[in-house]
């Protein structure tokens, strides 16, 4: 599946100390050097754009709402922050993060350039997206050619899959906003609301309770894989497949579902496959024995496409990026995954579910699920 993203970010996104202490983006910032000890950088330039900020947001609570940002991290720990946009946008920008005094960029090869004046002799990190420009990283270089460019990625990108405390008290919030989306969905389904109405009653009630972003994808035919929505004012889509993604403090909940108003065999055995899945989950299952436990409930029904993928771990991206090129190999305590089954029938006949869990060590606590 496919989320589509918004031209421009319009919601709450301002830091709330409250929410997220300063302190806590104190000691990510400290453990970040810690783990770029022995590699000789002068300093860390981290990157995000409006599609993907996770290592921005880790460090500043920043999330793009124009385009690109940059943070430019010392080894003594201070922050320099740099924002798409004018002069006077900045005013706003500053109440999206604990950083003080956000500039705008004009040209960011020169803002590094003016930055590293103070900085040792050394290289810079990168801490990057794929989602960066090709463009970029030249520019930087030609900017500052007394100073190697590294790439520090697959150092970093570890720091984000475990969950502190905090992080773990925002993932349960933000589940408890896709629990009311996903109540909202079931309820307009249940009276007979078109599809379209369906998903916008959703898409309320998430933003009603304090959601910064909700993605969401439907059915476009009864029973059809969840795409992104461009609907007429259609009828009720019965069976009706659905996607909803909602964002809060930075951090995401997500869950699939299917709504029927008579469950066939297919949603039956998704069902089944699910429940077996959370049965088996814990600090260290395998995704090899989650899979074997789903297929075995699915019978001889083909896994539904978006299934084939049982297990992502999910936080400040939709998607973790793993250590491991085929995704995800086990679950790990202290780590938030989305779990899936779903089954493809013949024609409409096909059903796809999720649930959010933590594992421990000895059962898995589930965050949100369609089950319930």
């Amino acid at each position: 599946m496919r989320v589509t993203q918004p031209a421009v970010l319009v919601g709450p996104y301002d830091w709330d100390e409250t929410l997220i202490p300063k302190s806590e983006f104190e000691a990510r910032i400290k453990d970040v050097w810690s783990q770029l000890r022995g590699q000789g950088l002068a300093g860390l330039l981290v990157y995000g754009s409006k599609v993907d900020n996770a290592a921005l947001a880790y460090l500043t609570n920043f999330t793009p709402k124009i385009a690109d940002a940059w943070a430019l991290l010392s080894p003594d720990g201070a922050v320099r922050l740099h924002s798409s946009g004018s002069p006077h946008m900045m005013v706003n920008a500053q109440r999206l993060t604990w950083v003080d005094g956000v500039k705008p960029i004009r040209d960011i090869g020169k803002h590094i350039a003016d930055w590293a004046e103070a900085l040792a002799p050394g290289p810079l990190g990168l801490w990057a997206t794929p989602t960066m420009g090709g463009d970029i990283p030249p520019r930087i270089a030609a900017a500052n050619p007394t100073r190697p460019i590294k790439d520090v990625n697959a150092t970093l990108d570890p720091l984000l899959l475990p969950k502190s405390p905090v992080a773990r008290r925002v993932m349960r919030d933000a589940s408890g906003i896709l629990a009311s989306a996903t109540a909202a969905l079931r309820e307009a389904f249940k009276s007979g609301a078109t599809a379209r109405a369906a998903i916008v009653a959703a898409e309320k009630a998430a933003a009603d309770a304090g959601a910064s972003d909700v993605r969401v994808l439907a059915s476009l035919s009864a029973g059809g894989t969840p795409t992104a929505i461009d609907y007429p004012q259609s009828g009720k889509l019965d069976p009706l497949l659905a996607y909803i993604a909602v964002r809060y403090g930075g951090y995401w909940a997500e869950g699939a579902l299917t709504l029927a108003s008579s469950p066939s065999d297919t949603l039956k055995k998704t069902e089944a496959a699910l429940h077996a899945m959370l049965a088996k989950a814990r600090a260290g299952a395998t995704v090899a024995e989650l899979k074997a436990a789903a297929q075995e409930k699915l019978g001889g029904f083909a896994p539904h496409p978006v299934a084939k993928k049982p297990l992502s771990g999910i936080g400040l991206s939709l998607e973790e990026s793993e250590a491991e090129p085929g995704g995800v190999t086990r679950l790990e305590e202290g780590r938030i995954y989305t779990l899936r089954a779903g089954a493809r029938g013949s024609a409409s006949d096909n059903a796809l579910l999720s649930a959010m869990i933590e594992p421990k060590a000895d059962r898995a606590e589930v965050l949100w699920s369609a089950l319930a």
